[in-house]
């Protein structure tokens, strides 16, 4: 038998806009003040991937040793949070930028 263990890791990449969005990342700011409908989760706002994010995550996978793959697919979990109104987060569950 062989024990698998699976490791979420979560970063904060030195990018200026957010991952999905064009919102400034910039740290300071009275609050509330970097925010846009695709921040915000309503109806009909449709992301756009961070292009810098994704090349700085293949780098650092390829730094790693882990194997990057030609497709990958971001995913949105729906469940319940008290904390979180929109009532979903983003997860690359199934088919991850890189593993190993």
């Amino acid at each position: 038998m062989t024990t698998t263990i699976g490791l979420e890791i979560h970063v904060q990449l030195a990018t200026q806009t957010k991952m999905f969005c064009g919102c400034s990342t910039a740290f300071g700011d009275e609050p509330n003040t970097h925010v846009c409908p695709v921040c915000l989760g309503l109806p009909g706002a449709l992301p756009t991937l961070n292009a810098q994010a994704v090349r700085l995550a293949v780098r650092i996978a390829t730094a790693l040793g882990c194997t990057v793959h030609e497709v990958s697919e971001f995913s949105r979990k729906n469940y319940f949070y008290p904390d979180l109104p929109k009532s979903y987060q983003i997860t690359q569950f199934d088919r991850p930028i890189a593993t190993g």
